[in-house]
């Protein structure tokens, strides 16, 4: 159990003050309280691989002591924080109901000062800034950590506001279970617009974006690909979590880092199998559609039970998905067995190799590379949706309506 949430938005992330003030924080914590230092506080990009990202934190949010809110222009505009916003106030909804008692666990920081009015759940809560100085109150945390001429605000600061969680520690809600945190409505959303005429609800202004993505994994488990040849055991094992295709470089699991990255960019994920509901997803209408990323194993294309998928899958195009293999195929073909690899995956995925546009990649030698590919990908599939949703809103429905099929010198069997 940790004493505390830090709950910041992602687009914040880089910021290398917000940092250092969580480990000052922590260290505060754990002079003034007596406190493991690794029992401190809670961030969610220092859990250990393996870990689901909405798991650990819905686990952390259940159980943590204080809420650590830090507010900025970007923590009010953040989806996710959102959430985690909703599943704290949720635990204290329900420690209310069941003791009479409304805990004072949620201890904003003002990191930098919002713009505009804070959303009515913020609003709600005491605003203690005048307790800090009028340099806090006026110009956020950040400007005191980084100015050399406020850090004695910054220490009075720190001494003050770890106290406050302490005293705000010693009465928690009671822990309360968060089934499924990306289930949860975004606590800072305005209020739902009452129905117009005729029972309808407005149509939701266009722009926003697709914020949901599904990672569908076409990988074998390790007892399939014991049949393989040349498969390396240790990259498998018996869930779509336990694959690490960068093993021994990296021992991370491809499905952990995929979603972290889909956190980092504030949208909801999901993790499937590959099987026939892929089709499912990649159809629809433009505008209700979410982004698709197919994850394959070059290895696994030889399996029976994928064959006949990604016969069907390359004979079909769609604006919101993308395929991406973690590997580095250029290396990869310039060996025998690798050239064997290479000749299978381009006999299943041919006409997405050779689409063009960013449909497949395939140049990730690292976890890193292909973290940075990730969000990149992301980035322009949500570009494409929103390109495609404003054609169909423009274009006569009962027009012609057709998804091209790209084949190659062949035909889509070779």
């Amino acid at each position: 159990m940790r004493h505390f949430f830090f709950s910041y938005a992602r687009s914040d992330l880089v910021d290398v003050y917000l940092d250092r003030f969580y480990e000052d924080l922590c260290r505060e914590l754990s002079t003034r309280g007596g406190l493991p230092l690794d029992s401190v506080g809670f961030i969610d990009r220092n859990q250990p691989s393996g870990a689901l990202w909405a798991t650990a934190l819905g686990e952390a949010l259940a159980e943590c002591l204080v809420f650590v809110p830090v507010y900025s222009p970007h923590y009010f505009a953040s989806h996710v924080s959102g959430q985690e916003w909703s599943a704290f106030a949720h635990r204290m909804a329900a420690h209310h109901k069941a003791t009479g008692e409304r805990p004072n666990s949620i201890v904003p920081v003002w990191w930098l000062p919002p713009r505009g009015e804070l959303p009515p759940v913020a609003d709600e809560l005491q605003d203690s800034r005048d307790g800090f100085g009028k340099e806090y109150k006026q110009f956020g945390l950040k400007t005191l950590l980084r100015r050399r001429d406020y850090r004695s605000q910054y220490l009075g600061f720190l001494e003050r506001y770890a106290e406050m969680i302490l005293e705000a520690a010693a009465a928690p809600p009671a822990p309360h279970p968060v089934p499924d945190l990306l289930s949860l409505p975004n606590a800072f959303a305005p209020a739902e617009r009452p129905a117009a005429a005729g029972g309808r609800v407005p149509a939701a202004r266009a722009g926003g974006g697709a914020r949901k993505v599904v990672f569908v994994v076409a990988v074998g488990r390790r007892d399939d690909m014991l049949n393989v040849a040349h498969a390396e055991l240790d990259m498998y094992g018996q869930e779509l979590v336990d694959w690490r295709p960068y093993h021994p470089a990296s021992s991370g699991s491809i499905v952990v880092r995929a979603q972290g990255v889909a956190f980092t960019r504030d949208m909801e994920s999901q993790v499937l199998p590959a099987d026939d509901s892929l089709f499912t997803l990649l159809d629809g209408p433009a505008e209700r559609q979410c982004l698709v990323v197919l994850i394959v194993d070059p290895r696994s294309v030889e399996l029976a039970a994928f064959q006949e998928l990604f016969a069907r899958l390359d004979r079909t195009r769609s604006s919101n998905s993308v395929v991406l293999v973690p590997s580095d195929l250029d290396e990869l073909r310039k060996g025998p067995q690798g050239g064997h690899v290479y000749n299978r995956l381009y006999a299943s995925l041919g006409n997405w190799m050779e689409a063009g546009g960013g449909a497949f990649r395939g140049d990730m030698p690292s976890m890193e590379d292909f973290e940075r590919v990730l969000g990149q990908v992301l980035v322009e599939i949500q570009g494409r949706i929103m390109r495609m949703a404003e054609v169909v809103r423009r274009v006569n429905e009962a027009g012609p309506q057709f998804r091209p099929v790209l084949t190659g010198p062949g035909g889509l069997g070779r």
